[in-house]
């Protein structure tokens, strides 16, 4: 058995919060997403105008952000 380290407890916590918040938001990306085309650029813009915060509570949401998002929701749910 391996002992955890003492920031592998945080780590941990900390993936299993994005984890979250990547799955309670994919029902919202999936009506943006049929509403702008699916683009990145209006799938921000979209999300932003709805006051939605990112992760770390940032207010202003970009296309590489939607893009990082869905590469990271594709890889969990193997779509």
């Amino acid at each position: 058995m391996v002992a955890l380290r003492k920031g592998d407890a945080g780590r941990d916590a900390a993936a299993a919060r994005a984890r979250r918040y990547r799955r309670d938001l994919a029902p919202v990306l999936a009506v943006i997403a049929a509403e702008t085309g699916g683009t990145p650029e209006g799938i921000a813009a979209s999300l932003t105008r709805r006051g939605v915060r990112k992760p770390r509570g940032g207010p202003i949401w970009t296309p590489p952000d939607v893009r990082r998002l869905l590469a990271r929701l594709a890889t969990e749910t193997g779509s």
